[in-house]
């Protein structure tokens, strides 16, 4: 049987209780349940799967659970679920830039990077908000609405984007949403395709 993917350990014993991760590049970014953000480098050895662990920066000023994180690289920022909220910091220096105030209540979000035919890149975000999905773009160091709430037919537990559809999981069946760009920009989805789960691998 072919493994796709072989584990190796890189941090053990860690003191604190992690509660989720980001990597970009050679950075892992480690968010835990006391709200303590670290940041640590990761150079792979040439020689094997060995790695070396450097933390090279800790920062307890979340003083919030962290429980979800995404960077976004090319803008220098870092995306994140702070108790039930969406928080947008500095990604060099930690320092809060925004607050999504409209997103209060949320419990999970997606991000993706889109390059438009004119050559630029655009942020998007879709958060949900109990049975509600909110869809945002990133403008001017703050996040601003695409359009008004979306009702879903139950609470989402997991999201992904894929190109111009949003694939949301709920807990028996999951749907595929469709957001349709015009002349005049975003248009909200058209149509949902449902699925149930099955098992690829």
């Amino acid at each position: 049987m072919h493994d796709a993917y072989e584990s190796v350990p890189i941090l053990e014993k860690l003191p604190l209780q992690i509660d989720c991760l980001a990597a970009w590049e050679d950075w892992l970014l480690v968010g835990t349940k006391p709200g303590h953000l670290l940041l640590y480098r990761i150079k792979k050895d040439a020689g094997g799967n060995r790695f070396e662990v450097t933390l090279e920066k800790s920062n307890k000023n979340f003083s919030k659970k962290i429980q979800q994180l995404y960077v976004v690289s090319q803008y220098k920022i870092l995306v994140s679920l702070l108790e039930n909220n969406i928080h947008v910091h500095d990604l060099l220096t930690f320092q809060q830039i925004t607050v999504v105030s409209k997103a209060k209540g949320a419990t999970l979000f997606a991000c993706d990077l889109q390059q438009t035919s004119s050559g630029e890149e655009q942020l998007r975000m879709c958060v949900a908000v109990k049975k509600k999905l909110q869809l945002y773009y990133w403008k001017d160091r703050e996040f601003h609405e695409l359009q008004g709430d979306f009702a879903a037919p139950d609470i989402p537990k997991s999201m992904a984007w894929c190109e111009n559809s949003i694939c949301v999981g709920f807990k028996r069946d999951y749907y595929l949403i469709r957001v349709c760009v015009t002349e005049k920009g975003y248009k909200q989805l058209l149509y949902f395709l449902t699925y149930l789960y099955q098992t690829v691998i």
